[in-house]
């Protein structure tokens, strides 16, 4: 009896991955001059962070404004069980205050204005898709609507986060229903669990600066990947995971690229062959479908310079110095080292990134 009760939870467990909802509205998509072509979408790390005060309204209303297609941003839950955006799980770096989210109700959170200038407030994320949905009416129909790329956070219980999140949503009407504009961010076995019991009709993507990691959730169907783009520049398994992705139909987005050499970088993996053999045909795939950027008008103006390149309107970037080459060289092998350091400490040490199967469980 033991043994077919097993079997039943894993055939359960099989199916219930294999619902997962796909998002064709969160891929690359074809340029505007030659629609054969695939650019990244540009998601806009924590709203403009490049120039406003990071996870606000100001940021996010400036991102939308400078023509980003979808906003990132991070979920944390307050003490009387608010879903509020927030990167850090403390209130110190960005608001001056030695206080934790967690041990702070929202009346008081609600007070707070950040360090940094223009002075802003902290938001929710009711607040965030109350404006989404005001841009719509305003909008109309023929115009795309901004989507949400969401980093649920590991500094609160999952299914207490995502019930919140499941909160803020339902309190917000879209004219396009929120299923179809919001994926939800999982670091972890454990979080992805509870937004796919909580959120089922919700797409899904895993969070990660580690490939090896990463590749365990590829059973899971029509899991997209948010990847540091520093693991994708690897020459070996970097581009193997690469490919594998798209072999999948599998959408990738790279976090976190500004530097415009990078950003330039992500939009070329986008062509089969060479920038200058390139031409606009069925050489293009969707490779990365989104670029997360703290500068999303830098990555849009990257965009449109490469385009002019690939027309022969352009004039083509200059090599830079070999300083500067080294420079970035030596800025992917720290990212390396800081990441998988980070993610041994967050494994082995916190026991925060757990697997799917817990019988499976590989080094890193």
């Amino acid at each position: 009896m033991a043994e077919e009760r097993d079997t039943l939870l894993k055939e359960k467990t099989k199916m219930a991955w294999d619902t997962i909802p796909d998002a064709p509205w969160a891929t690359a998509i074809p340029s505007a001059r030659e629609p054969s072509r695939y650019l990244p979408q540009a998601i806009a790390h924590r709203g403009y962070k490049a120039s406003w005060p990071e996870n606000t309204m100001g940021a996010f209303k400036g991102a939308v404004h400078v023509g980003a297609h979808a906003i990132e941003t991070d979920v944390h839950l307050t003490r009387d069980g608010v879903a509020v955006l927030s990167h850090d799980a403390t209130l110190v770096r960005c608001f001056g205050v030695n206080k934790s989210l967690k041990d702070c109700d929202w009346d008081y959170l609600s007070t707070l204005e950040t360090l940094r200038e223009p002075k802003q407030g902290l938001p929710r994320l009711q607040d965030l898709l109350e404006w989404l949905a005001q841009e719509d009416q305003l909008a109309g129909d023929h115009e795309s609507r901004t989507w949400v790329l969401l980093d649920i956070k590991l500094d609160d219980d999952p299914h207490e986060l995502v019930s919140a999140i499941s909160a803020a949503i339902s309190q917000v009407y879209s004219s396009t229903p929120w299923q179809k504009r919001i994926v939800l961010g999982c670091w972890n076995a454990s979080v992805l669990q509870a937004a796919h019991d909580i959120l089922p009709s919700f797409p899904l993507a895993h969070i990660g600066y580690s490939l090896s990691y990463a590749r365990h959730f590829l059973p899971v169907s029509n899991m997209a990947f948010n990847m540091a783009f520093h693991t994708l520049v690897r020459p070996i398994y970097g581009r193997r995971f690469m490919r594998d992705l798209l072999a999948s139909g599998r959408p990738l987005y790279a976090w976190t690229v500004n530097h415009p050499r990078w950003m330039k970088w992500c939009i070329r993996q986008n062509v089969r062959r060479p920038l200058q053999q390139a031409t606009p045909d069925s050489n293009s795939v969707k490779a990365i479908d989104g670029v997360v950027t703290d500068d999303p008008k830098l990555f849009l103006e990257i965009c449109r310079r490469w385009e002019d390149e690939l027309d022969g309107s352009g004039v083509g970037e200059k090599r830079g110095a070999l300083g500067e080459a080294v420079e970035l060289v030596l800025d992917i092998v720290k990212r390396h080292l800081s990441g998988k350091l980070i993610f041994w400490y967050r494994r082995h040490v916190q026991g925060k990134l757990d697997y799917l199967d817990k019988e499976r469980v590989k080094r890193d």
